[in-house]
């Protein structure tokens, strides 16, 4: 008797104890709103006025141009006044595990000396490429190349180039070419710099990067985005997002004068860059409910249902901007990668992404932290463009992704003043891939990543000739236009195989 009346109060606790969490819940996302309306008003009206105080609801995205205004305000005042750069904490950075990849350091090391950087330039490798009887020494002729590298230093007391060994994280049982990829988060322990510049080796470097060290002081973390996981619907709610819903403008030029004047007057940028729209990376478009879904809350009751998930928008990992710190490499070391080690397809760019900086929960943890220190809140993450700095080469083979390379803060488009802006489909007309030069792009790209699956990466070809792309004019429905992308393609691979001759003559 006792037993059943035990089993009927059960449901009925149940359901008072779910009654009180769904009042909790609702109470919490009432109040949010309340916030988020209030501090979106707040930051919209007074952002002029706002000076040491971070709107906490965005991810920013900063344009090439003003990485470059900013970049020029350091040089000239560099130049101007006794607040110069120390340039030995700066560094570059490359990780090369695999001999085949060494050569291509020596290359993108050898660009950035012949483009005039000052900063170091650090190479991470493993032990064995630096044993000289190590079978994979033997074969490619790794001391060699080495010694060719350590050759470019012109000042043997301050030598710019520096090499370190770090031990190898290898995934156990994973016969895949990213086996050793987690290697590559080693570059957060170089805490003997302030910051650095992460570069995968296989890629084509057009000039230095140096602008990048002087994005904003408090930025711990920024990269490009994987635009290619993108389609033309998620553009187009962007786009939409941008204009209706927040009322901002969708043309990059009206941001970028008042950034302009703002870095002039020695003033802060944060608030006035464009926000990374929230459709990008969001589930919905209540920003209160993904706060409280990406929350850990002190109820497990209010957890069970989550799990650790992400957009389709991520960072990519092939460049990245960093601030090093030994409490963010002890995270990676001791909660993430024990985590992620012997998960299946998981790398680098998924702990970054799944566990470092979030996508999903960036926003969430940045209104927590505002909540509690308000103006003593900085932001830690930001979006590089990609046109510059993260391109791939199969991009230039995909007409889609043209609209995306040509206005590449994404939600936004670049409309100079003189220009119509007719809308067609919902498109501005200048974002049409018809209507985009793709050399006019590839000409002011800086760092083109080698990914054109199925192909191969280029020196595993004897010869340019084995891999060049040729119209098939049979089969081909805008020859014309389509010679010219072969061209463009074939011009960033041609550069790369003449560079790598120097490897050929160690």
């Amino acid at each position: 008797m006792i037993l059943k009346r035990k089993l009927r109060i059960i449901p009925i606790a149940i359901l008072v104890i779910l009654a009180i969490v769904y009042f909790c819940n609702s109470v919490v996302h009432f109040q949010l709103h309340k916030e988020i309306k209030y501090y979106k008003k707040y930051f919209k009206q007074r952002k002029n006025g706002i000076q040491g105080s971070y709107y906490p609801l965005a991810i920013k995205q900063i344009p090439a141009e003003t990485i470059d205004h900013l970049y020029d305000t350091r040089l000239a005042r560099a130049k101007s006044s006794k607040d110069k750069i120390d340039w030995k904490k700066l560094a570059y950075v490359n990780y090369v595990t695999e001999p085949s990849y060494l050569c291509n350091t020596l290359i993108m090391f050898q660009s950035l000396i012949t483009h005039g950087t000052q900063a170091k330039l650090l190479l991470l490798i493993s032990p064995e490429l630096l044993d000289p009887n190590s079978e994979s020494s033997i074969e490619y002729n790794t001391v060699a190349l080495i010694e060719h590298i350590k050759k470019l230093n012109t000042d043997e007391e301050n030598p710019q180039i520096i090499i370190k060994s770090v031990d190898t994280i290898l995934k156990q049982n994973d016969s895949t070419l990213w086996k050793n990829s987690l290697t590559k988060l080693a570059v957060f322990n170089q805490t003997e710099y302030d910051r650095i510049i992460y570069m995968d080796n296989d890629a084509y470097l057009t000039d230095s990067l140096d602008e990048l060290f002087f994005i904003p002081d408090y930025i711990k973390f920024a990269a490009p985005l994987t635009y290619w996981f993108l389609s033309e619907k998620d553009l187009k709610k962007a786009a939409d997002e941008v204009e209706n819903d927040d009322g901002e403008p969708t043309n990059l030029y009206f941001y970028l004068k008042q950034i302009d004047a703002r870095i002039d007057k020695g003033q802060m940028i944060y608030n006035h860059l464009p926000s990374l729209p929230h459709t990008l990376f969001l589930d919905s478009k209540d920003i209160a409910d993904d706060i409280i879904h990406g929350t850990p809350s002190r109820s497990p009751l209010l957890d069970y249902v989550k799990t650790r998930r992400t957009s389709k928008l991520k960072f990519a990992s092939n460049l990245m901007v960093i601030k090093p710190s030994e409490d963010d490499f002890n995270r990676i070391i001791t909660e993430f990668l024990p985590e992620l080690i012997n998960k299946k397809d998981s790398y680098d760019m998924d702990l970054i992404n799944d566990y470092l900086y979030n996508l999903k929960y960036i926003i969430s943890e940045q209104f927590m932290i505002f909540r509690k220190l308000k103006s003593h809140f900085t932001p830690e993450v930001m979006v590089l463009p990609f046109s510059r700095y993260g391109l791939l080469t199969g991009s230039i083979k995909n007409r889609n992704h043209y609209p995306m390379i040509a206005n590449d803060i994404l939600g936004y488009t670049k409309i100079e003043e003189k220009t119509k802006s007719d809308k067609i489909d919902g498109l501005n007309i200048a974002t049409k891939p018809d209507d985009i030069k793709i050399s006019d792009y590839i000409s002011k790209n800086k760092y083109i990543h080698f990914s054109d699956y199925p192909l191969g990466k280029p020196w595993q070809y004897e010869k340019f000739d084995d891999f060049k792309c040729v119209v098939d004019k049979k089969n081909s429905k805008h020859s014309e236009d389509d010679a010219e992308m072969c061209k463009v393609w074939n011009s960033v691979f041609e550069l790369y195989m003449v560079e790598r001759n120097i490897c050929a003559k160690v």
